[in-house]
C-alpha cells in the first residue's frame, strides 16, 4: 500500500514516503565527455564531445583579475631639518660655530679678482647639499633592501624573547607572525573568494575556509603571491580537501597537515589509483601537495593550466559541498558521485555560467533543490538521482561513521533521509534550453510537470522515476523528437500517454508504470520503431480514505490501461520487453508480434487477454524468448483461474503460467 498527501494546487493527491529498505548503490557511471549543444551525434550518457569554436568561446574569456590592493612597503620620510635651540620666551639661543676647515688654510699673496669664486670643495653650500644627497640614497637604499626582503618567497619569521614561566605549556602555540599575513593574500581571498558574507576575522580556527587559508600562507611550497593567477583556484580546491574531510579519502588525500594545528612529516607525493573501466594503474599526486593543482587526482585543467573538471567519484568525500565551488569561473565538469555528501546543493551553482555537467547522484543530498541552478543554461547534464532510499558508508578520519541511508549522514540524528525535494519540473525547466541527459530518480520531487518541458529540444534522457510527480502527462513533451529514454514510472501521475507520443521518432524506452493511468494504448505509439522496452504494467487505483490526509493507491487490474493489443505491433521490430501485467487490457494476442525478433520478455499476466499463444510468438521461444537460456521470460494466465476454473489463456510456449485471480505464478516445465 502505498500512502499520498494533498497536492493543494491541483485538489488531488499524491503519494508520501515509506522508509526504504537499506540498498546499496550499485549503478555504473556512464562515461561522459563534454558536449555541444548544437551537435546531433550522441553517446550514451546522452553527451558530445564540444566542438573548437565552444572551447574558444570559453578560453576567450579569460583569466578572473585579482582583487586590486596596495602594495605593502615602507613609506619614504623626507630628513628632518637641524635642531634648533630656544629659551622659554621664544628666543634662539646662540651657540658655538665650529671652526671652518678653510681657517686652516694660508693665504698667499696673490692678484684680487673679483669675479673669482672660492673651489666648488670649500663651497660651504656644496657641502651642505653634498652631505644631504648622500644621505637621501643610503635612505632610499635601505628602503629598497628592506622591501626585497619583505617581499621574499620565504617566510620571514620575527625573532620574539619569551620568558620563562618555570611550566611547559599544554595548548599549541600560535603561528609566528610572517610577513605573508600582510601580503595581501588574506584580502585577496576574503574579497574574491568567499561567499555569504564570509569573513576570517570572525572564522574559528578549525574552519574549513580558515584551514585553506592557513595552508596558502604557510604550508603550501609553491608560497604563492597575491597577484598570482592561480591563487583563487588553489585556495578553492584547498577548501574543498579540508571541508570534505580529504584525510579520509579512498585516493590521494593524505598531506602535511593533519588538523588545524597538527602537522606530520608527509613526503610522499605520489600515488596510485586503478581505473575502473580499464582495471590501469594511473599515478597522480595528492591533493595538497607542493606540486601545482593541474596534477592532483581528478583535477582537470586546459593547457592554460585554468581548472576546468574535478572527478572526484567513489572517493570517501564526507561533509557539505562548500559553495565557494562555484568560484571555479571556468568549470565545466563536477562529478562528485557515488560519495557521502549531505546537507542541500549549493544556490551558488547556479552562477557557474561555464558549466555543462553536473553529477551529485548517490550521495546523501536533501533539501529543495535551488531555483537558482535554472539560471547554468549551458547545463547539458544534471544527474542528482540516487539521494533517497540507498546506503552509501563513509568513515570520517576520526573514525566517525557516515551512512547516507540517513539525514546528514546519521551523524547528529537517525532520520531517514527522503533525498531532494522541489517542483522542479516546473515552469522555469524551459530554461535548460541546452539539456541533454536530465537524472532526477530516487527522490522526493513533486509537482506538475510544466508544457515547457517540451522547449528542450536537445533532451535525449528523462529518468523521474520513483518521485511525487503528479497530474497530467503534458502533450508538450511529445515535441522531444530526440529523447531515447522517458522514465515517469513510480510516482503519482493521473493521466493517459499524450495521442501524439509517435512524434518522438527516437524513443526507445518508456515506462509509466506504477502510476494511476487510464485510456487505451495510442495508435501512434505503434510507429515508435526503435522504441526497445515498454513498461505499462501495475497501473494503481488510488480512493481516498475517510478522516485522512492521505489516499489508499494499491494495484488493481480492473483499472488501468484498457483496449486491445493492435496489429501494428508487428511494426515494432525492435522490441525486446513487453511488460503489460495488471491493467484491463483485452482481447488476444496478434500473429504480428512474431515481427518482433528481438523480444525476451513479455508479461501478460493479470489481465483479460484471451485466447491461445499464436504459432509466430511460440517460435520466439527458439530465440531470445525461452528461460533455458537465462535470458527470456513470458508470462500469461495459463494456469487455472482460482485454481478451479479454466485458464485465461492458453499457452504452450510460456515460461511461467499465472492463475489470473491469486496472481500466483509457477514456472512451467
Amino acid at each position: 500500500m502505498v500512502k499520498a498527501t494533498t497536492d493543494k494546487k491541483r485538489g488531488r493527491k499524491k503519494k508520501t514516503r515509506a522508509p526504504p529498505a537499506i540498498a546499496d548503490i550499485d549503478e555504473e557511471r556512464p562515461t561522459l565527455p563534454l558536449a555541444d549543444p548544437d551537435s546531433a551525434d550522441y553517446d550514451s550518457g546522452g553527451i558530445v564531445v564540444n566542438n573548437d569554436d565552444d572551447r574558444d568561446a570559453m578560453d576567450d574569456d579569460g583569466i578572473p583579475a585579482p582583487i586590486a590592493h596596495d602594495d605593502a612597503g615602507v613609506v619614504n620620510a623626507s630628513p628632518s631639518d637641524a635642531d634648533v635651540v630656544f629659551t622659554d620666551d621664544g628666543l634662539v639661543v646662540a651657540t658655538a660655530v665650529t671652526n671652518d676647515p678653510n681657517d686652516e688654510y694660508i693665504y698667499s699673496a696673490i692678484e684680487y679678482d673679483p669675479d673669482s669664486k672660492p673651489p666648488l670643495y670649500a663651497n660651504r653650500r656644496f657641502r651642505t647639499y653634498t652631505c644631504l644627497a648622500l644621505f637621501l640614497v643610503s635612505a632610499v637604499a635601505s628602503i629598497v633592501v628592506v622591501y626585497v626582503t619583505r617581499g621574499a618567497k620565504g617566510p620571514e619569521y620575527i625573532e620574539e624573547e619569551v620568558p620563562w614561566d618555570g611550566d611547559p605549556s599544554t595548548s599549541p602555540t600560535a603561528s609566528p607572525t610572517t610577513n605573508r599575513m600582510t601580503s595581501g593574500i588574506r584580502e585577496q581571498v576574503e574579497g574574491g573568494i568567499l561567499l555569504r558574507g564570509g569573513n576570517f576575522t570572525n572564522m574559528t580556527s578549525d574552519d574549513p575556509r580558515r584551514m585553506a587559508l592557513d595552508w596558502i600562507l604557510h604550508d603550501d611550497m609553491l608560497q604563492l603571491d597575491s597577484d598570482d593567477e592561480t591563487l583563487y583556484q588553489r585556495y578553492v580546491l584547498a577548501l574543498l580537501a579540508f571541508a570534505l574531510d580529504s584525510l579520509a579519502w579512498t585516493h590521494c588525500g593524505d598531506h602535511r597537515r593533519v588538523t588545524n594545528v597538527t602537522m606530520i612529516n608527509y613526503e610522499v607525493e605520489d600515488c596510485e589509483v586503478t581505473e575502473a573501466n580499464t582495471g590501469l594503474v594511473l599515478e597522480r599526486k595528492i591533493w595538497l601537495s607542493s606540486t601545482v593543482e593541474c596534477e592532483w587526482y581528478g583535477v582537470i585543467c586546459s593547457e592554460d593550466g585554468v581548472v576546468r573538471g574535478l572527478e572526484l567519484i567513489g572517493n570517501g568525500l564526507i561533509g557539505d559541498i562548500p559553495p565557494e565551488i562555484s568560484q571555479l569561473r571556468f568549470l565545466q565538469y563536477l562529478a562528485l558521485n557515488g560519495n557521502c555528501l549531505y546537507g542541500t546543493i549549493p544556490p551558488e551553482f547556479g552562477a557557474m555560467s561555464n558549466l555543462l555537467s553536473l553529477e551529485l547522484h548517490g550521495n546523501g543530498l536533501s533539501g529543495e533543490l535551488p531555483k537558482e541552478i535554472y539560471d547554468a543554461d549551458k547545463l547539458q547534464l544534471l544527474n542528482v538521482a540516487m539521494q533517497y532510499g540507498y546506503s552509501s558508508r563513509c568513515q570520517m578520519s576520526n573514525g566517525t561513521l557516515v551512512d547516507t541511508f540517513w539525514r546528514r549522514g546519521g551523524v547528529v540524528e537517525y532520520e531517514v533521509n527522503y533525498g531532494l525535494e522541489g517542483q522542479v519540473l516546473g515552469y522555469d525547466v524551459g530554461r535548460w534550453s541546452s539539456m541533454k541527459g536530465l537524472h532526477l530518480f530516487d527522490n522526493s520531487f513533486w509537482g506538475k510537470m510544466n508544457e515547457t518541458i517540451g522547449d528542450l529540444k536537445y533532451l535525449v534522457f528523462l529518468r523521474a522515476q520513483n518521485n511525487l510527480f503528479s497530474g497530467y502527462i503534458p502533450g508538450g513533451i511529445t515535441r522531444l523528437d530526440k529523447l531515447r529514454e522517458l522514465h515517469l514510472n513510480q510516482n503519482a501521475l493521473y493521466s493517459d500517454l499524450p495521442p501524439d507520443i509517435g512524434y518522438m521518432e527516437d524513443l526507445e524506452d518508456l515506462k509509466v508504470s506504477e502510476n494511476e493511468m487510464f485510456g487505451s494504448i495510442p495508435d501512434s505509439l505503434y510507429d515508435l520503431a526503435k522504441l526497445k522496452q515498454l513498461w505499462l504494467q501495475d497501473t494503481v487505483h488510488c480512493v481516498e480514505v475517510e478522516g485522512e490526509s492521505f489516499l489508499n493507491c494499491e494495484v488493481d487490474m480492473d483499472y488501468g490501461f484498457e483496449g486491445t493489443i493492435r496489429t501494428e505491433i508487428g511494426n515494432l521490430t525492435k522490441l525486446e520487453m513487453v511488460v503489460l501485467n495488471n491493467n484491463p487490457l483485452k482481447g488476444t494476442i496478434p500473429t504480428e508480434i512474431g515481427n518482433c525478433e528481438e523480444l525476451a520478455v513479455l508479461h501478460i499476466h493479470k489481465t483479460y487477454i484471451e485466447g491461445s499463444a499464436p504459432i509466430e510468438l511460440c517460435l520466439l521461444r527458439d530465440k531470445k524468448l525461452n528461460s533455458e537460456t537465462g535470458v527470456g521470460v513470458f508470462y500469461a494466465d495459463c494456469r487455472p483461474n482460482n485454481r478451479t476454473e479454466d485458464p485465461f489463456f492458453s499457452c504452450d510456449c510460456c515460461t511461467d503460467c499465472c492463475d489470473h485471480t491469486t496472481g500466483v505464478c509457477i514456472a512451467d516445465d
